[in-house]
């Protein structure tokens, strides 16, 4: 495991000190126009220069949110915005008609995933605001789309700054589920690396994926809602390359709406969780040993996280991408944090039987055993 640990790239760092517009470091497609499907209900997703040609006759000089729905942590605080940075963040909504658009602005190109009628698609914003088709081409009927930030927070904050534009009739949105779940963690739960094909490619927004992690395919498995706190590199005590603590840890990141503004601060009672996932601990350990000092920053968090959810059950994930000793050194410091209603999981480890993400992390078809395991624990304990 050590030197599968040592060998990930001094990215990593970088991404962990990087504020406000980052990911110039990443890559994304040239061409941001896809066809969801080939057939007469085809959804496109357009570039915003092939947006400007493009009308709707239901239109919104401002987000109001009204008849959509809103998944993930939200800034409102600018009339007439919805500024999000957390990956996994989400809107949707429901419509009559054949075609969609909604109004954006962003910091830096950011990867989302459009899901039109449970047909899914990449889309990439650009800096600036722009209009970006959703849909288009849809038979007649009722649609429901879903908008989805993949990458994490360094890339930058995006906004809603319009409602959804629909050429038909903007519909109530769907009822939330009534299963949530709240995740906090490191570059795993983030989808650091998930798409790529080896452990020798470095990170980049096209191959970075929340939508594909553990947490997020756990959650989807369950029909549940997911609020996903993840920032690549980061520790309960100190961070990745760190000996001594140094950039903010998840104690100071949980708390916000926008994961990179201290000011912009949370409001729990917004949104209570059945169940709280806390998979921190990789980059603890990336210096060797710190049981103490890890045991007595995870206390903290898990303070923090039962003063907002109070009596709700807390998780406490073995890193997987710890292996053979150190993964049973942070399960043992792990197991005596255990009580009433705090439980340590182990969904099991990353070497390599099935290959590798990005810098080691784990690929899709790990993710994909985690979420299993994951699913089926949480469906046992919450009687789901």
């Amino acid at each position: 495991m050590k030197k599968n640990l040592f060998a990930i790239s001094t990215l990593s760092l970088l991404l962990l000190g990087c504020a406000g517009g980052g990911g110039s470091t990443s890559a994304k497609p040239s061409d941001t126009k896809a066809v969801v499907n080939n057939n007469s209900s085809a959804a496109s997703i357009a570039s915003p220069k092939d947006n400007q040609s493009s009308s709707a006759t239901v239109s919104s000089a401002t987000f109001t949110g009204n008849n959509a729905r809103l998944i993930g942590r939200f800034d409102r605080n600018t009339s007439g915005q919805a500024k999000f940075t957390w990956p996994g963040s989400a809107i949707e909504f429901r419509f009559e008609g054949s075609k969609a658009a909604i109004n954006m602005e962003s910091q830096a190109s950011v990867r989302f995933q459009v899901t039109v009628d449970d047909k899914t698609q990449d889309l990439w914003t650009q800096a600036g605001s722009h209009s970006y088709a959703l849909a288009a081409n849809l038979a007649g009927g009722t649609h429901t789309v879903r908008l989805t930030r993949v990458n994490e927070s360094t890339a930058g904050v995006t906004s809603f700054i319009g409602d959804p534009q629909v050429d038909g009739t903007l519909l109530t949105a769907a009822p939330a589920p009534q299963k949530r779940l709240l995740v906090i963690g490191d570059s795993i739960t983030a989808g650091y690396g998930v798409e790529g094909t080896s452990a020798t490619c470095h990170y980049t927004l096209d191959t970075s994926n929340q939508q594909l992690t553990y947490a997020a395919l756990a959650a989807n498995a369950l029909g549940a809602d997911l609020h996903a706190i993840a920032w690549s590199g980061i520790g309960a005590w100190r961070s990745y390359g760190e000996k001594t603590p140094a950039y903010p840890t998840i104690l100071a990141r949980y708390p916000r709406t926008l994961a990179d503004e201290t000011t912009s601060v949370w409001n729990s009672a917004q949104y209570t969780p059945d169940a709280i996932l806390i998979n921190i601990g990789t980059n603890d350990y990336w210096e060797g040993s710190a049981s103490d000092d890890y045991r007595l920053a995870m206390a903290n968090l898990i303070a923090k996280v039962q003063s907002d959810y109070n009596g709700k059950p807390i998780y406490l994930i073995v890193s997987p991408m710890l292996t053979k000793a150190i993964h049973e050194a942070q399960k043992q410091v792990l197991s005596t944090l255990e009580k009433t209603k705090i439980k340590v999981l182990d969904l099991g480890q990353n070497d390599g039987s099935e290959g590798f993400g990005c810098d080691y992390h784990p690929n899709s078809t790990t993710h994909a055993r985690l979420a299993k395991v994951l699913e089926k624990n949480l469906k046992t304990d919450l009687s789901w």
